[in-house]
């Protein structure tokens, strides 16, 4: 195990390697941190970089936050195994009765797990790109679900997008402010933005962080929840996260990269080692290391993530 020792490599190997299409490795900053040892390497001024898909664990933190206080829409009680059909069926419209039926079986897990019975991931940006914002729930309610509920995982947009409706509908704000409060806030992050689908927070995307923020939510995680000592998010609601959730392999598992996408927790991928991270296009990275109490992130605009993967693979 090479652990923080091996930065400078990582920081060498990013600078000196090139891309499939020949270009030079376009990253922002990386930091990775190990007990009281912080390191940090910025390729340009620090600003907000788009988290893409890390968004979606950052809004699983907030939601556990909030659960663990005792999180209510309307006079429901809100946990992982809550059915979510008696809430969106107040605001999206059904077109098959097939599609309701499922849709009766499918936990707020499922959102987070991706577990919804569809046959391929939507609300990338692929498919939603000519859709009216206003449209986005009703295609995804709608979209055929044609897979077993609670069991087929298929990467996906959908649940973290659902998760952001219904925390709008149910408690009237938006999903920015409820992670606001219940995340940012005690973790004195300030400095943030988050793009909207229509009167929606994206959820599932779109998260603007500078590194050294997203680098506290890594901390977070790997301390299962506290943060100075102040339990953030429950450390149960954490385990659930960071646990094998699907059947594994996973669809998308390449043996030989360094962090293999071997299971799925909630809006994690596990490794086969215990490892668990999430990326987002164009190279971020958030990658814990239990077993070394290493947290490693990184952020660029690099549309090629193979390098990214490989360089930090050297830390592990």
């Amino acid at each position: 195990m090479m652990g923080i020792q091996a930065f400078d490599d990582v920081i060498s190997y990013l600078q000196t390697t090139e891309d499939k299409n020949g270009n030079k490795v376009d990253m922002e900053s990386v930091i990775a941190s190990q007990g009281a040892d912080f390191r940090s390497h910025y390729f340009r001024d620090e600003g907000l970089v788009n988290l893409r898909s890390i968004a979606k664990p950052v809004a699983d933190l907030a939601l556990g936050a909030a659960i663990g206080k005792g999180l209510r829409f309307k006079e429901t009680e809100i946990f992982l195994d809550t059915l979510v059909l008696p809430f969106i069926s107040e605001y999206c419209q059904f077109q098959s009765e097939d599609n309701r039926r499922a849709w009766s079986q499918v936990t707020v897990k499922d959102l987070l797990r991706v577990t919804l019975g569809h046959d391929k991931g939507i609300m990338f940006s692929k498919d939603i790109k000519d859709r009216d914002p206003k449209t986005f729930v009703n295609y995804v309610v709608n979209y055929p679900i044609t897979e077993t509920v609670g069991e087929h995982f298929v990467y996906s947009n959908a649940g973290s997008f659902i998760l952001s409706t219904l925390v709008t509908e149910f408690l009237g704000l938006k999903l920015v402010d409820f992670v606001d409060e219940h995340l940012f806030r005690p973790l004195s992050i300030k400095n943030f933005d988050w793009d909207s689908f229509g009167k929606y927070t994206a959820g599932c995307t779109g998260l603007w962080m500078s590194n050294r923020d997203l680098h506290k939510i890594g901390q977070l995680l790997l301390n299962q929840g506290n943060w100075e000592g102040a339990q953030i998010v429950p450390s149960h609601f954490v385990s659930e996260m960071t646990k094998p959730q699907v059947a594994s392999p996973t669809h998308r598992y390449i043996e030989s990269r360094a962090f293999a996408k071997w299971s799925y927790g909630l809006n994690l991928w596990i490794c086969e080692d215990g490892s668990y991270f999430c990326d987002g296009t164009d190279g971020q990275y958030l990658v814990i290391i239990p077993d070394q109490k290493l947290v490693v992130t990184a952020l660029g605009s690099q549309p090629d993530a193979l390098p990214v993967s490989n360089a930090l693979g050297l830390l592990k």
